[in-house]
């Protein structure tokens, strides 16, 4: 079950990460709206870490109350971090 759900969750994740972004860059740009994947530096670090921290957590493929603490904690600091930023 624990397998299925990570691979429902990373699978989703690259879809959207993979499709629709670009779609909607289209979209945007036929509408005559700049959207532009032009990430900052605070943008691009935190997609790095969350690549990394999901990396880890989905490497062993169990999962534990300290793992999803840690997702938890990590979401945490990104609404904080993008809130004062």
């Amino acid at each position: 079950k624990v397998n299925l759900a990570i691979s429902i969750a990373v699978g989703s994740s690259l879809q959207i990460a993979l499709l629709v972004l670009p779609v909607l860059v289209l979209v945007g740009w036929m509408m005559g709206k700049p959207l532009t994947m032009d990430f900052g530096l605070l943008e691009t670090a935190i997609s790095l870490l969350s690549v990394i921290i999901v990396n880890a957590v989905i490497q062993d493929g169990s999962s534990n109350w300290l793992e999803g603490l840690l997702l938890v904690a990590a979401y945490a600091i990104v609404a904080i971090s993008f809130y004062f930023y």
